[in-house]
């Protein structure tokens, strides 16, 4: 009888796996504005990354404005990425290089947002898995800097069961060998999609 109760708990967990699978990458989903509107929206996370922008002559890309870049796919880096590159960022004296984000030359600027934007939308589904225990797997794309960037879904356990947890959203850059997590995907505008780096990351050339 034991057994049998412990075969329905089985077969009820298995059957609402919908339930238990969580998705922490989907925060604020669609949103009918432009990329730059967005960061406009929420200063909190985003002012910063408009300096940097603005300072590397990119707006364009990001308002929807620029011919060649109607759409676009941009690994996020928010106002605490930036802040961790002016904070670490020393001289052989232990002082900050760079005061604030228009002291970082517009070309280093540039190269490093170019090396974190991808032509065309492509939501979180539209990257393959990591294969585990490798570093194999997920989907090869190339950024507008011509940085070759791995980007990958990972899944995770939940509960003891395999592969219903939370799917996380990774990148890896092939020579380089940075890597960064999304911890919020699928942040959907009218031109393009954010996935916002986590806010451990500290921004860098990829």
């Amino acid at each position: 009888m034991k057994g049998y109760i412990f075969l329905i708990g089985v077969f009820c967990i298995l059957c609402s796996c919908e339930d238990y699978y969580h998705d922490s990458g989907l925060a604020n989903g669609e949103h009918d504005c432009t990329m730059w509107e967005y960061f406009e929206s929420q200063p909190g996370d985003w002012d910063s990354t408009m300096i940097l922008i603005e300072h590397a002559g990119l707006k364009d890309v990001f308002d929807g404005t620029n011919p060649d870049y109607k759409e676009i796919t941009f690994f996020g880096v928010t106002n605490l990425s930036i802040e961790q590159l002016l904070v670490k960022t020393i001289d052989d004296d232990w002082e900050p290089v760079y005061n604030r984000v228009k002291d970082i030359p517009v070309d280093l600027c540039r190269e490093m947002l170019l090396s974190h934007i991808i032509p065309g939308k492509m939501m979180k589904t539209g990257f393959d898995y990591e294969v585990k225990g490798t570093l194999t797997g997920g989907t090869m794309v190339t950024t507008l800097s011509g940085v070759e960037l791995r980007v990958y879904r990972t899944k995770s356990s939940y509960g003891g069961v395999p592969d219903i947890g939370a799917e996380g959203l990774r990148i890896h850059a092939s020579v380089s060998g940075n890597m960064a997590s999304i911890a919020s995907a699928d942040i959907e505008v009218t031109n393009g999609v954010v996935h916002a780096l986590d806010y451990t990351y500290q921004f860098t050339q990829l």
